[in-house]
Formats: C-alpha cells, structure tokens, sequence
C-alpha cells in the first residue's frame, strides 16, 4: 500500500503547526524517498497533493516553501444541518450510503494510530435539505465499543447523539477546514462538476485515554456556514 498519504499527511500538520518558517524550504524529493523507504515517485504524489491544495508553491532551482495557509486563529463553530435547515424552513435528510467493517488506509490507520490494514468501523453518509444534497461525511472508527453503531438508525440521528447514548464519551476534539477540488466519484454525489471547489472540514475525536475516530466533511462551496469569534 503507497505511503504516500503518510507523508502528505505528516508534512502537512507540520506545516498547520508553523513547523517550517517563513521562506525554510521543505525536504527534497529525494531526501523525503530516503526518509520514508519510498520511490521519488511516492514522494512527489504527496508534495504535488500539498500544492495543488494550497499549502506550498514550488520555485524552479530552490525547492518547495510553505505559503503559509492554515486555519488556527481562533475556533469556528459549525452549524449542524439542523440548523441550516431550520434556517430555511425545509427539510433535512440523511442518507446511509455505506455501513460495515472495513480496512484502514494508510491514512485513515496514521490518524486512527493503528497500522494499515486494520479492522475500522466505517460510516459514509450524504446530507441535505429537502431534495438538495450538501454535505459528504466520512467517518472511520476505531472498532472497540463503536461496532454497535452498525445496529443504530444511521439515517435518522447524529453520530455524536448515537455515541453519547451508547455511553461513550467524547473528551476532546481537533478539526481543520480547507478549501479543496472535489474528484469526480465526490462531485457526483454532491450533484455539482468534477473539480468544482468545496470546504474539506477534518476532525480526530478524542477519548479521555484514547483516538476514536477520524472524520471529513465534504461540503458544497454555496452549502457551508462556519462561524469564529476571538480576541486577536
């Protein structure tokens, strides 16, 4: 299974922590191969990721430099989609595209802590109002006490509701939100074109001793609301 993920994914939070300054380039194509026990090829997927997604820009000779985008001033608050649709006096649906035992991805295992290829509880649900789908969500699990979620009604409640009534309690949770380009499988499901731009929301979920799960939220450009407050 390619690595790559693990490199974009471990690049990438160093750089949402300020882990390169201003004008520091990032390692080398080659010096990542030899780092990560990959091809170069591998290593330049997960850099090409990262500038295509805005977190780099290349300079002919020099290498690759941070630009700098991330989105840690602060917090946001995400309405749920209740509350949009409440907003416009319309109906919300849930649809259950996808319920089972799955196996890990590289990435999915780095941001659950466990290896590849591990058993993880995977939910992937479409939500909207009324005939209008606006939000892709993908959540993965790690499997101890959250398999009972698969004997829960998915299409009716929210995840979070479904965990606190099974008892489990969700001690801390880290989110980040970019813009992105939606592939085509996503676009379909969202009903708007391949390559169009959308807000990618990620989340970890925190036990008090523990990793629960890794989640992202595909949302349509025109179907987002994200609030912040805070003292500069």
């Amino acid at each position: 299974m390619s690595k790559y993920p693990i490199i974009k994914s471990e690049l990438k939070a160093k750089l949402l922590a300020g882990g390169y300054r201003e004008g520091e380039a990032l390692p080398s194509e080659v010096t990542l191969a030899k780092h990560y026990g990959v091809s170069r090829m591998t290593a330049r997927r997960a850099v090409d990721e990262l500038e295509r997604e805005g977190y780099i820009f290349r300079v002919q000779g020099a290498g690759s430099f941070p630009t700098g985008k991330r989105f840690r001033q602060g917090v946001f608050r995400v309405r749920s989609l209740e509350e949009m649709a409440m907003a416009v006096h319309q109906a919300p649906f849930t649809r259950v595209l996808k319920a089972q035992i799955g196996v890990a991805s590289s990435e999915v295992g780095a941001a659950l802590g466990l290896p590849a290829g591990s058993a993880v509880l995977e939910v992937q649900r479409l939500r909207g109002i009324e005939d209008a789908p606006l939000l892709l969500e993908e959540r993965h699990f790690r499997i101890e006490n959250t398999e009972r979620l698969l004997r829960l009604p998915l299409h009716q409640e929210s995840i979070h509701a479904l965990l606190v009534g099974l008892g489990i309690t969700v001690a801390r949770v880290e989110q980040n939100l970019e813009a992105v380009s939606l592939d085509a499988a996503r676009a379909r499901l969202l009903e708007v074109p391949n390559g169009s731009a959308c807000f990618l929301m990620t989340r970890t979920s925190y036990l008090p001793d523990g990793i629960l799960g890794f989640s992202r939220y595909w949302v349509r450009g025109n179907g987002g609301a994200f609030a912040s407050a805070f003292e500069p």
